[in-house]
């Protein structure tokens, strides 16, 4: 059975909505269906980031919804852990955080965490965003080179 570019395209947006495969394997995936490494990677980047921008709007929406229910003098203060994750938040920051999230823990699990530190959806998105257009990019160019090395 042949798959159709249509077909192919739809494979590969789907596996980088999935988590745990994200664009490490739907790009080699997609250039093994035979879609050019551009086309790969756009149609990865655009399948990973829809829900990461779900998540992150929708936590906003949460927070902003329960910050209204439940004011400031109600919450406990923080604890020991989170001072400390404070502290390395201050030092490395949303940029440091998100441009590395597709190759540290994923793209969904970051955007969470982000968003649970309390920042805004807009630059996380824009950051992440950012992230993965770069990894996206190398991981696209590292796979047609390891597919033409295999097909010499």
């Amino acid at each position: 059975m042949e798959i159709t570019t249509a077909q192919a395209v739809l494979i590969v947006f789907l596996m980088a909505a999935v988590p745990t495969l994200e664009i490490w394997i739907s790009i080699p995936a997609g250039l093994a269906l035979g879609l050019d490494p551009f086309t790969a990677a756009a149609v990865s980047v655009l399948g990973n980031f829809l829900p990461v921008a779900v998540l992150g709007l929708g936590f906003e929406r949460l927070r902003s919804w329960y910050r209204s229910r439940f004011p400031e003098s109600k919450r406990r203060p923080p604890g020991r852990a989170r001072r400390r994750f404070d502290r390395i938040w201050d030092r490395y920051g949303l940029p440091a955080v998100a441009l590395t999230a597709p190759a540290t823990l994923g793209t969904h699990m970051v955007i969470v965490i982000v968003m649970s530190a309390g920042t805004r959806a807009a630059p996380a998105l824009a950051w992440m965003a950012l992230g993965l257009l770069a990894w996206a990019a190398m991981i696209a160019a590292a796979a047609a080179l390891g597919m033409a090395y295999l097909w010499l």
